[in-house]
């Protein structure tokens, strides 16, 4: 294993090892704050997320977005707006892991729900959802990430964004308060 991975697989264990604030389990019908990490690398998976957000705004939800752009910049074709909170890969450290200031805003707010819609392993949305003060987490299961949700579910690799959204609003479902 080359040095750079050791130190990563390092600072990635401490990163997600923050200290949990107070967690609840709440349900999307009871939520009024939702905060969403996702892809905006793909069009596509941009154009999903926007309807997921829409139909949670025509519940009453207050949504707050931010995605990671797996590129150094936004390409004018992405289907990322302005408004979106969005990291790039020009703003990770050399190791692959997003510099605090970047996420900062997002991580401090205290959402009711957040939600990590990124069904890859991606690191700087990993390490946003185990700093996020939002009572409570939900996301896609990782072995080595487990301090970054509390509610995870199990996809196997070939699921779709749209399965796993229409997932989570089932799960969510089942939950009560």
């Amino acid at each position: 294993m080359a040095i750079k991975d050791k130190f990563f697989r390092y600072v990635f264990q401490k990163a997600t090892s923050f200290k949990c604030n107070p967690r609840e389990i709440v349900a999307i019908a009871n939520a009024k704050t939702i905060g969403i990490l996702y892809d905006a690398t793909h069009p596509h998976q941009v154009d999903v997320i926007k309807k997921f957000v829409d139909s949670l705004h025509q519940q009453g939800k207050t949504v707050t977005l931010f995605g990671f752009y797996n590129k150094k910049k936004i390409t004018p074709e992405s289907n990322v707006t302005v408004n979106d909170g969005i990291i790039t890969r020009a703003d990770l450290h050399w190791y692959g892991l997003p510099n605090k200031s970047t996420y900062a805003s997002i991580s401090n707010q205290h959402f009711d729900i957040l939600i990590n819609t990124c069904t890859w392993h991606c690191i700087p949305l990993l390490v946003i959802s185990a700093a996020s003060k939002a009572k409570f987490r939900i996301g896609k299961y990782f072995e080595d990430a487990t301090n970054c949700f509390d509610f995870m579910l199990n996809l196997d690799a070939n699921t779709s964004l749209e399965e796993f959204l229409t997932q989570i609003k089932d799960f969510s479902t089942k939950l009560r308060n």
